[in-house]
């Protein structure tokens, strides 16, 4: 790598095939950005879930057929296309492109899908097949100025999304990988059994937004909309969620061992503090109508004030993740501190590899600290964010918000006022300071047409360490 070299580290776009369920928010920006990485000895790296398989009616099971058809769907958008060509353009100025998978796009694995992405650069076939593809099951390790620095797109230690790498099949795979083998993690069937519906049949698109997915989305939608979560939940999918208690193991990576984790609805529930008026007045409306259940005499004072502490509790897990404070009104987008869990797998992970400094994609949420020897960095998400109410604000400011989350749950702005979006189109850039100086690394966003640095740092040379 020469001295004026850059590598640029972006993650969890979610490029979409320009359907209903897209939620993808850089479809002009982002081309931009990778234009300016267009340069000899640059690196663009897209560190998992850069395409977004779940996100559609089909069937989930890895099929290549179905994979490669859903790629040629999603490649054809006008968004993603502009993406890639922007991609083919690094190539051919002579700099790199790396994907890397993540658990939303695990079919990127697969040899027939590889063939449809470099085909969609609109490259000669000698410039699109330096497209690199690296899988999850270990990190990447980059030496930039001597530094080294670890990349991966962070669901290693996610128990309900940790991805069947020892069965997922395509280049680099072992031989014994078959898809038939292959498991879905729980997470991506709780997207695909339950957020799905909750978008397709009742609209309630805003719970693409909200992180963590489940237990936070599943709140909300009792907030918004009760009747859509019970008739969601009935039958089948009921089984299928104690299915997955039981199942929520996910596979393991290159993460420690760890226990199972339970579903937590019940507790995110509790959480919520409800009292018992409250708590009996939603059993009521969720009922089974069909065992006697009366619902034409409940209390709507009651019902209201049960949802609107739903909604508080369902929304706190996603704003605790953002760390967006929105009485700041944009003057200030990021709250960067990593929580404990974060730093510790950060610190966990630079240990076992002998790193300076750990790069993460996949909770949606920018992070950055240098401290005590390491520098860690979470690259945040290319999706719109929610701007939620203040921490202290009103009972009065939360219900005008779920107001008009029920007015308009699909998020179109063609129907009306809708609940406050925003973006932070974050990215890492990495630039070596000499050939053995080590390496700097920054947190910058994309705005107004030019990349902003919001943190910066110098990761120190390891060479001649033992």
């Amino acid at each position: 790598m020469s001295d004026a070299a850059k590598i640029l580290i972006v993650s969890d776009l979610h490029l979409g095939n320009g359907g209903s369920y897209d939620i993808f928010a850089g479809g002009e920006s982002l081309p931009a950005l990778l234009r300016t990485f267009a340069q000899k000895d640059h690196t663009v790296i897209f560190n998992g879930d850069s395409v977004d398989f779940l996100m559609n009616e089909d069937p989930l099971e890895l099929d290549e057929a179905r994979a490669v058809h859903q790629a040629e769907q999603t490649f054809a958008a006008p968004a993603t296309a502009a993406v890639l060509h922007a991609l083919g353009e690094v190539l051919a100025a002579g700099g790199d492109v790396v994907i890397r998978i993540g658990n939303h796009d695990i079919e990127l694995a697969l040899d027939g899908v590889q063939q449809r992405m470099r085909a969609a650069l609109r490259q000669p076939p000698e410039i699109a097949a330096r497209l690199r593809f690296e899988r999850g099951e270990k990190p990447a390790i980059l030496t930039v100025g001597g530094a080294r620095i670890l990349v991966t797109h962070g669901e290693q230690n996610d128990s309900w999304n940790k991805v069947d790498y020892l069965h997922l099949p395509g280049p680099g795979a072992a031989q014994s990988a078959h898809t038939s083998d292959f498991t879905y993690s729980a997470g991506s069937r709780l997207v695909k059994t339950i957020m799905n519906p909750l978008k397709r049949l009742y609209g309630l698109r805003l719970i693409d937004l909200i992180k963590p997915d489940f237990q936070g989305g599943v709140l909300t939608a009792l907030a918004i909309s009760p009747t859509a979560v019970k008739e969601v939940f009935k039958g089948s999918t009921v089984q299928l969620l104690w299915q997955l208690r039981e199942q929520s193991r996910g596979p393991n990576t290159f993460a420690p061992e760890e226990g199972g984790q339970e579903l937590g609805l019940q507790a995110a529930i509790d959480s919520a503090g409800l009292d018992d008026e409250e708590r009996a007045t939603m059993a009521a409306l969720l009922a089974d109508s069909t065992r006697g259940a009366a619902t034409f005499d409940l209390d709507t004072s009651v019902l209201q004030s049960a949802q609107l502490k739903l909604a508080r509790s369902g929304l706190r897990m996603y704003a605790g993740a953002q760390r967006r404070l929105a009485k700041d009104e944009g003057k200030k987008f990021y709250e960067l501190v990593p929580d404990e869990a974060e730093w510790s797998e950060a610190q966990r992970l630079a240990k076992k590899f002998n790193v300076g400094a750990v790069i993460f994609g996949h909770s949606h949420a920018a992070r950055w600290q240098q401290k005590d020897g390491l520098a860690y960095l979470n690259t945040g998400t290319w999706i719109r964010l929610i701007k939620l109410p203040a921490a202290d604000a009103s009972d009065e400011a939360w219900t005008d918000f779920l107001t008009l989350a029920r007015k308009n749950p699909q998020l179109d702005p063609s129907k009306g006022e809708m609940v406050p979006i925003f973006t932070r189109l974050s990215a890492a850039i990495i630039t070596p300071i000499g050939t053995h100086g080590g390496a700097k690394l920054e947190l910058a966003e994309w705005k107004d047409g030019t990349l902003q640095i919001e943190q910066s740092g110098t990761i120190p040379s390891q060479e001649g360490e033992k």
